[in-house]
């Protein structure tokens, strides 16, 4: 549960760091910390976090945004080459930053629902 939080405030820090223009600036270096953790907080997440097979697989899905995200964040910082345009590059990492908070609100969800429904059997 508290990893889960963790999770969220994580996205919404970054998403207030990209849309505030500092991750391309002052904050780019701690934006990019920030999310090559994301990678090993959803992971543990994933890890511990078994409440059902759904909520598993829907955790997994969210690590390879994750990861998809980290390597467009690479891409933008030019630490790696993607072949796509800088623009495309940096709108698909925006999109992507809200897919990835709108997957952490389903998974929670989820997740909730679960644990009610096994506290529930007897």
């Amino acid at each position: 549960m508290i990893i889960g939080a963790l999770i969220g405030v994580g996205v919404l820090v970054q998403i207030a760091i990209g849309e505030s223009g500092f991750a391309a600036g002052s904050l780019q270096l701690v934006h990019a910390a920030i999310g090559i953790l994301g990678i090993f907080v959803v992971g543990a997440y994933l890890a511990v976090g078994r409440v059902s097979r759904v909520v598993t697989a829907l955790t997994a899905v969210v690590l390879l945004v994750t990861l998809t995200q980290v390597v467009m964040g690479m891409g933008l910082m030019r630490w790696v080459e993607l072949g796509i345009g800088l623009r495309a590059l940096e709108e698909s990492h925006r999109g992507t930053a809200y897919i990835l908070f709108i997957l952490g609100l389903v998974v929670s969800v989820v997740a909730a629902i679960q644990r009610r429904k096994a506290e529930k059997k007897p």
